[in-house]
């Protein structure tokens, strides 16, 4: 019993609260959504098997992951089985083919495969980490990312596409790659959107492009989302309409509310109070990561966790960006906030390993400096 306090003891608390917080934020708009309060009843059912989950997981011995290839390669094929599956059961819907449905409840696999993609490249490029500059190496991590890239593309999924491109492009970067490299890597992401752009985009993720760029060509159509983003964000003031009170998000005028737009729901009901906790909660996040990826043990745990990082911070800032209209709209939601068990669960099993890696390296202070022992 004492070693289980003694283990929970060394998790980075200060991480949890912060997701605590904004998870809390998302509740409070699903509470006033409908009179039977179902979105959040199924929310808080997700949030509870997912902070469950970080628990359990905090005492997985990760060094699995990275010492163990067999293992890595049946995880990484298990995603691009399920990817490809999707094509031979799940049901299309709004054209797109993302969810296995189980019941009442979806599950989308490309979250889960996002979180199995970075823990594939940590150990690629730490196993490589002194031979990284050859392009053989390089080239050989885009491969295991255009797979999933390429079947998520064809669902189709633009957003996700350009999620796991930007893990790569990351990851590779904070493993270090050479600054020439990486501008050369750079162009080659351009040409491949432009090639996308021509021969693989549905003509409405186009529309999505077009209307952000030239919103007053159809203010009724592809840009009326956005606007009415941004209206809600701007009529909540300081304190918020109110819980339920919304009356852009409640009457109907901005669909998706509880996924896509789900800060600018927040923005209407809770002001710029609530986007201030909002924000704060978010940088609680982002600043205890980054302090360990800084203080991380080896090459594995330093690239998993920058890794992961990179997905959560992608994710914030294409949904934040849509709805204040400085993005065009991708349906990315907003990590802990937006409604969804797919996107929480994977979540949830990502950070739950970073809290493996701080538990089972802990920090001990020996004069000015700090070691790692296990």
């Amino acid at each position: 019993m004492n070693s289980i306090f003694s283990h929970l003891k060394r998790l980075d608390w200060v991480l949890l609260a912060g997701v605590v917080l904004v998870f809390t934020l998302g509740l409070l708009i699903f509470y006033g959504g409908t009179s039977d309060h179902d979105l959040f009843y199924r929310q808080l059912l997700f949030g509870g098997a997912g902070f469950t989950l970080i628990i359990v997981l905090s005492f997985f011995d990760w060094r699995i992951l990275k010492e163990n290839s067999f293992l890595m390669l049946m995880l990484y094929s298990a995603g691009l089985a399920a990817l490809f599956l999707l094509f031979v059961v799940a049901e299309r819907t709004r054209g797109v083919i993302s969810w296995f449905k189980f019941g009442i409840f979806n599950f989308e696999p490309v979250e889960l495969v996002k979180i199995i993609l970075v823990a594939a490249l940590a150990k690629y490029f730490s196993a490589r980490f002194v031979e990284l500059h050859k392009w053989k190496n390089i080239f050989v991590s885009g491969f295991y990312v255009a797979l999933p890239a390429g079947l998520v593309l064809t669902h189709p999924d633009l957003g996700s596409a350009i999620i796991l491109g930007t893990i790569w492009l990351g990851m590779i970067l904070v493993a270090g790659i050479k600054t020439r490299q990486f501008l050369w890597l750079i162009l080659v992401f351009v040409l491949a959107l432009g090639w996308m752009w021509n021969y693989v985009l549905a003509d409405y993720q186009k529309d999505r492009v077009t209307n952000f760029l030239y919103p007053e060509s159809d203010p009724l159509g592809g840009a009326y989302q956005s606007r009415q983003s941004m209206i809600a964000v701007a009529s909540g003031g300081f304190w918020g309409k109110g819980i339920g009170q919304g009356t852009q998000i409640r009457l109907g005028f901005l669909p998706e509310y509880q996924t896509d737009f789900i800060f600018a729901a927040i923005a209407e009901e809770l002001g710029l109070a609530g986007v201030i906790f909002l924000l704060w909660g978010w940088f609680l996040i982002f600043f205890r990561l980054y302090r360990g990826v800084v203080a991380a043990p080896d090459n594995f745990s330093k690239l998993f966790i920058a890794g992961f990082m990179i997905i959560l911070g992608a994710h914030f800032a294409v949904n934040i960006g849509a709805n204040l209209g400085f993005l065009p709209i991708t349906g990315l939601p907003l990590p802990f906030v937006s409604y969804g068990g797919s996107s929480f669960i994977s979540l949830s099993l990502g950070l739950g390993l970073t809290q493996a890696i701080k538990a089972r390296a802990y920090r001990k202070s020996f004069g000015a400096g700090e070691v790692f022992v296990d």
